[in-house]
């Protein structure tokens, strides 16, 4: 149960959880409307010969509209889109995982990508189904059946071509964050680009070509009706594409609205008020646990705390409140850096055991004593040549004749090592586009990075936060923990350096995530040593260290 419903059972507190099924079941209603559009269409292709548009309207509100069959054969639709929803967004919040060989990887994403496959194929039978009900007959006397049979056949070719075009890498980003959020034009983007029609209409059109090259349909020698078939074949192909394209969209979108995120914690009130506070605000050091399992919701979390920390016009000053009796603990500042290092610390870890596990030598295989100080009674003697046993002579036996296939293996494997095969290959790997050398490199490293890529926005946002905080933090709740900051940031920088060194010493090219992470570090800790070089004697204690962040200005 916890693999199908990925935000109810996998959050870590009720309130985010229901913010996210909120955001969910609002995306799924939007994908409802869109089947409502996308039906609109398809009986406006097909009665767009009607004279009387009056007449029209009236079937459309009779037959689509206020229709039991029509809401009835939706729920079939609606069955599907649900369930590849519930897909895309387990596919969406899984962490990165990690594996010593690629076979690991493909049996463990392998049901997931076979389920896609079934529920995009069966979603695109089901759609060509639906859109048959409402289907005008064609002017052929040809059997009704074989309309049928041949459109469902394109239905399910292009759920199949979707799949393979969109869903068929392994560890590539369902959803990925938007570049620029517009707060007044988000729904305006939905309603107007959600069909994506410069992207589908060429690609349904690529499809019902392939189609009809493979499955000709032949009406009986009737060229008109042949012509009719293909063209309501690339209609419905556009309206499945688009649907398909649609609800990653809509679900794009809504789930990357911005958070409700608030430095104030709650505080104890009674029930029905803390209910209120709840609904109004989204903590920030709950959306940043580390507990968090929801990976796409931390990256999510991350950014929207970097853009509330870089704001110029939001103040911090709800951050250093005090708190208590005596009004001494800044609650809501320690809450928000126990998160914030909490994540720091655990990468951290995790690249100290990743090092560890790479550069531990190979155990040597040792004689088991009895005693540690006791002596070997006798040095241990050479393995015993069998053969010369067997000939019982000194001579050196004849080699066995070889057969004439192990002759040729034998020159093929010269002739390769002399023309350099493997210099040979190592240019073609590289002459390859990135996806296709996605399969033969190896990415334990690379997946263990991928869970620090919320830093990237994290580190940022505290620095700036320990910044502003020189004229903001007016009860110096900040600077019992700059110190702590300043030894967190180098020791992870010393971290990453360390591990590009292990690359660059293997000859691979570091992956994109830790370039990223190695380029923020330094800007951050220059940032942090740019504002507090005159404090940096009181800060540190480390004279050494003292010196060498200096050097830096």
């Amino acid at each position: 149960m916890p693999n199908i419903l990925p935000y109810e059972l996998n959050a870590p507190d009720s309130r985010l959880a229901r913010l996210l099924l909120n955001r969910y079941l609002f995306a799924t209603w939007l994908c409802y409307l869109t089947e409502y559009q996308l039906l609109t269409v398809f009986v406006i292709y097909q009665r767009i010969g009607l004279s009387n548009p009056a007449n029209w309207l009236l079937e459309w509100v009779d037959q689509i509209l206020f229709s039991f069959r029509t809401v009835a054969r939706i729920q079939v639709l609606g069955i599907h889109m649900v369930a590849y929803s519930l897909l895309l967004a387990r596919l969406h919040e899984q962490l990165p995982s990690c594996h010593n060989w690629r076979l690991q990887r493909l049996q463990e994403e392998l049901l997931i990508k076979l389920c896609l496959l079934a529920i995009l194929m069966s979603l695109g039978y089901w759609s060509s189904w639906f859109y048959l009900k409402y289907m005008v007959d064609l002017n052929a006397d040809v059997d009704v059946s074989f309309i049928g049979h041949y459109l469902r056949k394109n239905g399910v070719l292009c759920g199949l071509v979707y799949f393979l075009t969109e869903h068929l890498r392994f560890g590539k980003e369902v959803w990925p964050l938007p570049l620029i959020r517009l707060e007044t034009a988000t729904w305006q983007w939905l309603y107007c680009h959600h069909f994506d029609l410069g992207r589908t209409l060429p690609r349904s059109l690529l499809y019902t070509i392939g189609f009809a090259a493979l499955f000709w349909p032949n009406m009986s020698g009737d060229h008109s009706a042949s012509c009719q078939l293909l063209c309501l074949s690339s209609c419905m192909v556009t309206l499945i594409t688009v649907k398909l394209n649609a609800i990653k969209c809509i679900f794009s979108t809504v789930m990357h609205e911005e958070l409700p995120l608030t430095f104030q914690k709650q505080q104890e009130l009674p029930s029905l008020q803390s209910q209120r506070t709840q609904d109004r605000g989204l903590p920030m050091c709950l959306a940043l646990r580390v507990d968090n399992q929801l990976h796409g919701f931390r990256l999510q979390a991350a950014r929207d705390f970097y853009m509330i920390a870089t704001a110029p016009g939001y103040e911090l000053c709800e951050l250093f409140q005090l708190w208590g009796i005596l009004r001494r603990r800044p609650k809501n500042w320690r809450a928000l850096s126990n998160a914030l290092m909490g994540n720091i610390t655990q990468f951290t870890q995790l690249l100290n055991e990743c090092l560890a596990r790479q550069t531990q030598p190979k155990p040597k295989q040792q004689s088991t004593r009895c005693h540690p100080n006791m002596r070997l009674l006798a040095p241990p003697a050479p393995a015993p040549n069998y053969w010369s046993r067997r000939c019982e002579s000194e001579e050196q036996a004849p080699e066995p004749q070889k057969t004439p296939f192990l002759s040729l293996l034998e020159k093929l494997q010269q002739q390769l090592q002399n023309c350099q095969l493997s210099e040979q290959v190592q240019w073609f790997c590289n002459c390859l586009p990135v996806e296709a050398t996605q399969l033969m490199r190896t990415d334990k490293e690379d997946c263990e990075v991928c869970v620090g890529r919320p830093l990237a926005w994290l580190i940022p946002g505290l620095v700036s936060i320990c910044v502003r905080s020189l004229k903001e933090d007016k009860h110096g709740s900040l600077q019992q923990d700059l110190a702590m900051i300043f030894y967190a940031l180098i020791g992870l920088e010393k971290q990453i350096a360390d591990l590009l060194e292990l690359l660059e010493r293997r000859q691979q090219e570091p992956c994109h995530t830790l370039s990223v992470l190695s380029e923020t570090l330094r800007l951050s800790v220059n940032k942090l040593v740019y504002h507090f070089h005159e404090y940096l004697d009181f800060i540190l204690e480390d004279e050494l260290l003292v010196d060498s962040l200096k050097n830096r200005l």
